[in-house]
């Protein structure tokens, strides 16, 4: 048996303090390189690497207006929501409970760096309204100006489009003068702005979910029971929209065919995987995932609902059925051969797989995940391109628990049943609600955010009953980690 095991360090951490809130403002949430098998040979084993304590003074909550960034540079790390990685590796963008969006950079030779950093944001903003969905330009270049955008889908507003660097409200300019106080590039301008409504109410809609097409000239956001397509250049409203269910009259789904629900996961295979060009998967809080050709421009291919549910309905069934069910897809992501699209559900320990050829039946799926709560708590896949298994490319499938650990299954599709992690590794106490690898898959991104009761603590504000309203404390951390084997 080889003796390599998984060898985890922090290379960078975020400040993480504590924050005493009011519960009246309601939080919401949601609408080394090298083969896989040379480089991380996953054995069982628990590694704690949890030295960071919580820090920070208890503070009140300030309900800060759009556009407003915090005087000081040392500010509190709210609950995070969600992270992405830049397609290029060099940024990760995070929203948090604070409504908070935050680029921070990895340098490039963090590897080498013996202690761990000072993770602070580079550039940020902060909005009025809940942050529920964000996409990042797949063409993101860090020395092209360009092509550092991302698009924010927030709570009764437009789609808004910003640069995700640079505060294209203020003139450029080339000094080289620092400013007294150092504090996050302020990146609240909008380059533009894409209506979405609905024209029989002209009630703005926000999408649950965004993605960039391979072009980057077009993108899809889900809301209830559609698929709006956008033009980058045309900002007045949709160019075309799917409809998952073709008839709301109709008292069967669609007359029969189609799925209702709020479209809350998108993701669009690797092109070069097939012969398609890209085949975009949606998923939706009612436990379906349609199909559908050219990036959505195109035919629906197919649609089909988890395991536990027929006809509509939740279905009890036997334990393995039962240890399947969830309560709405929260992410979709592809492997890269685009063969296998591995599915996330909230409430639910299970990361159901599905092969492209047989999408009706699903494979084995990976269990253990200590994910039972509603809090979305995404996922990465990592496939080592020199590693070539019995399908062509070796996955390892990478997520966080409600626990604070990270947990990885190597090659889960080339299994049957319930497959137990191979590595779980302790990042820390908080759920960690995102879990990022590095093309290079020397490093990984773990997210984390945390909020619970204050004991025997009462805030300011009274309850409809009369009674005192409790606080609640909440943090956030984000840790750059170094991934290597001993």
């Amino acid at each position: 048996m080889d003796s390599k095991r998984l060898r985890v360090r922090v290379l960078a951490s975020a400040e993480v303090g504590c924050v005493k809130k009011e519960p009246g403002v309601k939080v919401e949430e949601e609408h080394g390189s090298g083969s896989a098998a040379d480089a991380r040979d996953i054995k069982d084993e628990e590694v704690d690497i949890s030295t960071r304590s919580t820090g920070g003074e208890d503070t009140e909550q300030t309900n800060d207006t759009d556009d407003e960034l915090p005087d000081s540079p040392q500010r509190h790390v709210s609950a995070i929501q969600e992270a992405q990685l830049s397609p290029d590796g060099t940024c990760i963008f995070t929203t948090d409970y604070d409504r908070m969006f935050s680029v921070y950079p990895i340098d490039t030779d963090i590897l080498s760096e013996p202690s761990t950093r000072s993770l602070t944001p580079y550039a940020a903003f902060k909005s009025a309204d809940p942050l529920w969905a964000f996409s990042v330009n797949p063409y993101f270049d860090l020395n092209d100006a360009r092509t550092t955008t991302v698009l924010v889908s927030r709570r009764d507003q437009y789609i808004s489009l910003h640069n995700a660097l640079w505060d294209v409200s203020q003139p450029h300019t080339n000094s080289e003068e620092t400013p007294p106080v150092p504090r996050p590039v302020n990146i609240s301008t909008k380059l533009a702005s894409y209506k979405l409504i609905d024209h029989l109410t002209e009630l703005v809609i926000a999408p649950a979910s965004l993605t960039y097409t391979h072009s980057g000239t077009h993108f899809l956001a889900g809301e209830r029971d559609r698929i709006a397509l956008f033009n980058m250049e045309y900002t007045s409203d949709p160019i075309s929209k799917i409809q998952t269910i073709p008839s709301k009259r109709n008292k069967l789904k669609g007359g029969g065919y189609g799925f209702k629900g709020v479209i809350s996961a998108l993701s669009i295979s690797p092109s070069s995987s097939t012969s398609r060009t890209g085949i975009l998967a949606a998923g939706s809080r009612t436990r379906y995932i349609g199909l559908y050709d050219a990036e959505g421009s195109g035919e629906q291919i197919t649609h089909f609902s988890l395991p536990g549910l027929v006809n509509g309905r939740r279905v009890l069934g036997s334990e393995e059925e039962r240890r399947l069910l969830g309560t709405g897809v929260s992410q979709l992501k592809w492997s890269a051969c685009g063969k296998y699209l591995f599915v996330a559900e909230r409430m639910s320990d299970a990361l159901l797989i599905y092969d492209i050829r047989k999408f009706e039946r699903g494979l084995g799926y990976c269990v253990g995940r200590n994910a039972m709560t509603n809090k979305r708590l995404g996922f990465d896949v990592w496939s080592a391109a020199d590693s070539y298994g019995l399908d062509g490319v070796a996955h390892e499938i990478w997520a966080g628990g409600t626990d604070g650990h990270l947990r990885v299954w190597r090659d889960p599709h080339l299994k049957e049943g319930a497959v137990e992690a191979d590595e779980v590794v302790k990042v820390g106490d908080a759920p960690i609600a995102s879990t990022l690898v590095h093309s290079c898959g020397s490093l990984a991104v773990a997210a984390s955010g945390c909020q619970e009761l204050g004991e025997n603590e009462m805030g300011k504000g009274r309850s409809r009953g009369g009674g005192p309203m409790p606080r609640f404390r909440e943090w956030g951390g984000l840790d750059i980690l170094g991934l290597g084997s001993y």
